[in-house]
């Protein structure tokens, strides 16, 4: 297995292929949150172990990067060319088949679906070719149509979702991160201004949050969720199913 990953980042034809220096950096970015939530996928640890670093270097339209493993050598030495390969290889079978690799995972998908040029962005990447020994794929439109047949819509259903709440962002919006103790790592949720302060309080405690939960038809767990409740429910940790019952009784 290959423990060396080449990137060719293809600009538009209006620019003789060259790549812009924002689209060259978002990217190199984009890529490694695909590594690392490939690594994540794979090893089941809660954050990603490897690091890398650029060997090579190229401007020859394309520009061309090649990456390997940066630091200290993982606990798991075998764990570099595994995240590259499976990398390499589910990109492939998404090409070519319409079909993943490892278990669907929103975070990981929603990350490939960010390489390449994406139509309701300003990218100027025309494709994203991505090779690993002699495994190469091509990430175009074709590419991204398959993906976001298998990412597929949101599905909503009335419920309630619990973890613990945390990564709020009040400028401009009403967001909120909460992670649950089973299930996804992480389900992103909405709320209406009324309940901010509400929100503000719950930070950092294990909630409940009651209202239209959104799905994947491919998944039993929500990714994330629409607060309609008139408050947050909090609750200790041991606790939130009876918590769940409460908060049900107040719709």
């Amino acid at each position: 297995m290959s423990s060396r990953l080449t990137v060719e980042i293809i600009g538009s034809a209006s620019d003789r292929k060259d790549v812009r220096l924002s689209d060259f950096i978002e990217q190199l970015r984009n890529i490694k949150k695909a590594l690392h939530e490939t690594e994540l996928a794979i090893s089941g640890a809660d954050k990603p172990l490897l690091d890398y670093k650029v060997v090579d270097l190229r401007h020859n339209s394309p520009a061309t990067v090649v990456l390997v493993q940066a630091g200290d050598v993982p606990p798991r030495p075998d764990l570099m060319p595994e995240v590259v390969n499976n990398f390499t290889a589910e990109l492939s079978l998404i090409k070519r088949e319409k079909k993943l690799l490892i278990h669907p995972d929103l975070p990981r998908l929603q990350a490939y679906q960010e390489i390449g040029r994406r139509e309701s962005t300003q990218s100027r990447v025309e494709a994203v070719r991505i090779r690993s020994g002699r495994k190469v794929v091509t990430i175009d439109q074709a590419f991204q149509r398959n993906l976001d047949e298998i990412v597929g819509p949101d599905e909503f259903a009335d419920g309630s979702t619990s973890g613990m709440l945390d990564a709020v962002n009040f400028h401009n919006t009403n967001r909120f991160t909460l992670y649950p103790p089973l299930g996804p790592r992480k389900v992103y949720g909405t709320f209406q201004p009324e309940l901010r302060a509400v929100v503000k309080q719950a930070i950092g405690t294990f909630v409940t949050i009651v209202g239209k939960l959104r799905y994947k038809a491919w998944s039993p767990y929500p990714h994330g969720v629409i607060a309609e409740l008139s408050q947050v429910c909090k609750t200790p940790y041991m606790k939130w199913k009876l918590m769940n019952r409460f908060c049900s009784h107040l719709l």
